[in-house]
């Protein structure tokens, strides 16, 4: 067996490529349920669902907390997926004015 020191590690810079779409399709792949089903299950239209599933729209606490109570998977999780997923792909076109304070230190990429 080998020790690892995690403080000296090399910091990785991460994108996340998952959202809570793909948890949920992968969930429903692997049970071999289909969005209808998923949306009764959940009480949610199928509409809606399908929004959720093809990254047309990201979902609520609401949602999750009945994907959580029907699933097993946290809604916390879910939500987390979905919100480092927008933040990933967020344009940052509008940041280029905006004036760092002296005190400020930059964020660690």
């Amino acid at each position: 067996m080998f020790e690892v020191d995690f403080n000296d590690s090399v910091p990785m810079n991460i994108v996340p490529t998952t959202s809570a779409a793909d948890a949920l399709k992968e969930l429903m792949a692997y049970h071999n349920i289909t969005q209808s089903e998923f949306a009764e299950h959940i009480d949610v239209s199928q509409k809606q669902l399908s929004f959720i599933l093809n990254r047309h729209a990201y979902m609520s606490i609401n949602v999750a907390r009945k994907i959580e109570q029907a699933t097993g998977l946290s809604a916390r999780w879910l939500l987390q997926l979905d919100f480092n997923y927008r933040l990933s792909q967020a344009e940052t076109d509008d940041l280029a004015q905006v004036k760092r304070f002296e005190w400020a230190k930059p964020q660690k990429n």
